[in-house]
């Protein structure tokens, strides 16, 4: 059974290529333009990692959390 999340992610990551009819030169430069442009941003999952790894109690960090 895949998981809807992934299964949406797929869906997106497909439309994107399309749009760019799979060329990546195309899409990388529709990134970067999106980015000087201030267009809608793409995320820093490193950033949401450190943050939640920050926010967890103390005896959280030494149960073995997936974290």
């Amino acid at each position: 059974m895949v998981d809807e999340i992934i299964e949406e992610l797929w869906k997106v990551k497909d439309d994107i290529a399309r749009e760019h009819d799979y060329d990546i030169d195309a899409l990388v430069a529709d990134l970067r333009s999106r980015k000087l442009t201030g267009g809608p941003r793409i995320g820093n999952l490193h950033a949401v990692r450190v943050t939640a790894e920050q926010s967890l109690p103390a005896d959280a960090e030494n149960a073995g959390s997936a974290y």
